[in-house]
């Protein structure tokens, strides 16, 4: 079960009780007892999250304490990622270019053909 921690400050100090976040872990928005939605990783406001403690999201780990940690091999698979990107994006510009050499040749090909009688 997820537990309640409350948001750490610049500081290092654990903030009030009322500062306390939860965050939506699954791919839906999740209605609150208020009416108020979380979108799907997304956190809670302050006044949320009194009706996330308990919950039957928190009780099926929908809603967790805290709020996401990017971890440093997170930001590495985010910089290969990016990376990959730009190279795929690279080899489709060369592929239009390719491709748009190929028409132009099959343009002059045609020409070259004598026409039928």
């Amino acid at each position: 079960m997820a537990r309640k921690q409350g948001k750490q400050g610049k500081t290092g100090e654990a903030a009030s009780a009322d500062l306390v976040v939860w965050t939506n872990v699954s791919k839906n928005p999740v209605i609150l007892g208020d009416g108020s939605t979380v979108g799907a990783g997304q956190q809670t406001t302050p006044e949320q999250a009194e009706f996330a403690e308990g919950s039957f999201w928190e009780e099926h780990d929908v809603l967790v304490s805290g709020a996401p940690i990017l971890t440093d091999d997170g930001a590495g698979q985010i910089e290969v990622l990016s990376a990959e990107i730009e190279t795929l994006r690279q080899q489709l510009a060369d592929s239009d270019t390719w491709r748009e050499s190929l028409q132009a040749e099959n343009e002059e090909l045609k020409k070259q053909i004598p026409p039928k009688e």
